[in-house]
C-alpha cells in the first residue's frame, strides 16, 4: 500500500489518555492545537479521522507534509 505523511490538526491540547488513542503518530501541542503526523495509507488516515470524530474533537486541518 502506499503511505504518505500526514499532519491531522485538532482544537486543543491533548494530553495523554487522548493522544494514546492515536498509536503511531507523533503529537505536536500548543496551547492551540494538536498536530498528530505520521506516515499513513488512505485505510489508515481514514481511521483517524474516524477516531477524532468519535472522541468529540474538533478536526481544524489535514496535511500531506
Amino acid at each position: 500500500m502506499h503511505t504518505t505523511h500526514y499532519e491531522v490538526i485538532v482544537r486543543g491540547c491533548l494530553g495523554p489518555a487522548l493522544v494514546s488513542a492515536f498509536e503511531g503518530l507523533t503529537p505536536i501541542t500548543t496551547a492551540a492545537s494538536t498536530s498528530l503526523r505520521g506516515e499513513l495509507d488512505q485505510a489508515a488516515l481514514h481511521g483517524v479521522l474516524e477516531r477524532v470524530e468519535a472522541l468529540g474533537l474538533e478536526l481544524l486541518d489535514v496535511r500531506r507534509i
